[in-house]
């Protein structure tokens, strides 16, 4: 691959976009600034959220409540981890919460007789199930979302085939994974960190990670420059599932129990906690640390509104509607600057 084209799917470009929309917008005033917020829009988010929250309930900047949303970011936010990788690759991944729930009873159901190994059982049950993901895309030339949601379906038959209730765990070093806390920090999100920043740099520093890109923003064009297309593809789909396997044994620890139920509508999450984050469900883009970010503020949400006793109905109708905004509003913009780069 010449460095030309890894220039050009970094991970913080816009792969696919014309040469002309690098040209500077013609005019001033509301068109430059309309641009430059839409580069920050997760962050303004972010922001607004936490303004919001202090406004709407003197609870919200509490450490109790700081430190429950940071435990709840953690889990959600190394699905997201996961998630991320396999959109910016091309794919969805819609398996990663039936794939947490199988790791919350792997290891629930291993501890006893494995201790701490258990663990690593767990996690790698995860990275299986992922692997059988990437070889249905590659292999079986199954679209992404019809072979993950078929692993939906065998990871929820392995979680119910170890148990259909759920398996209370009382080792107390694991249980220690959720109740450690640095001040208001839990140890749950520190873990978090060190896995987007292990994550971050993989995808800056490796040329696999660069390959990512340039495989979600053009898979043929990819293949031509001599990318190993399928062997991509089964790698994101890999971690994706590793990921969701150690985000199911976080949540074990944190419910002290491994559940067969756990994580439906989790794999929605992920993908709407990236896209506010202002990932490309095309692929070939998005910021890793913006993605987090989206889903810090996607919690923060719900959170604000359950700290001002907003009808859980009417939660869904504003998530749903700030989710369509974050992918409407970016393309409206992108599609207005192209054209007045064109005019220029």
């Amino acid at each position: 691959m010449t460095n030309k084209m890894v220039a050009a799917v970094g991970p913080d470009a816009a792969v696919g976009m014309p040469a002309t929309s690098t040209r500077p917008l013609a005019g001033h005033g509301p068109s430059r600034w309309l641009s430059a917020l839409s580069g920050r829009a997760v962050e303004i988010l972010f922001l607004g959220m936490v303004l919001t929250g202090f406004i709407a309930s003197p609870n919200f900047l509490t450490s109790f409540n700081l430190e429950g949303l940071l435990s709840q970011a953690a889990v959600l936010g190394i699905l997201a981890i996961g998630q991320y990788i396999v959109i910016v690759a091309g794919g969805f991944d819609l398996s990663v919460g039936a794939v947490a729930a199988a790791s919350s009873m792997v290891v629930a159901s291993t501890l006893d007789g494995m201790g701490l190994l258990g663990i690593l059982v767990a996690v790698a049950a995860g990275g299986v199930l992922g692997l059988l993901s990437g070889f249905a895309v590659t292999v079986g030339r199954i679209p992404p979302i019809v072979a993950t949601l078929g692993v939906m379906g065998i990871a929820q038959g392995v979680a119910f085939t170890i148990s259909n209730r759920g398996i209370v765990i009382t080792d107390s070093t694991f249980m220690a994974i959720n109740s450690t806390s640095f001040g208001f920090v839990p140890l749950l999100f520190v873990i978090w960190a060190v896995l987007v920043a292990l994550v971050f740099a993989f995808l800056r520093l490796t040329r696999t990670g660069l390959y990512f890109f340039a495989v979600g923003g053009n898979a043929d064009s990819a293949r031509l420059a001599g990318v190993p297309v399928a062997r991509v593809q089964i790698t994101a789909f890999a971690l994706s599932g590793l990921l969701a396997g150690a985000a199911g044994v976080l949540f074990a620890a944190r419910a002290s129990s491994g559940l067969p139920g756990l994580g439906v509508g989790w794999e929605l999450d992920t993908i709407a906690a990236v896209v506010i984050g202002g990932v490309s469900l095309y692929g070939g883009s998005g910021n890793l640390v913006k993605a987090m970010i989206g889903v810090l503020t996607y919690l923060m949400i719900t959170n604000v509104m359950n700290l001002a006793d907003v009808d859980s109905y009417l939660q869904n109708v504003l998530k749903g509607l700030l989710i369509l905004a974050a992918v409407a509003v970016p393309a409206v913009l992108l599609r207005r600057n192209h054209l007045l780069g064109r005019t220029s």
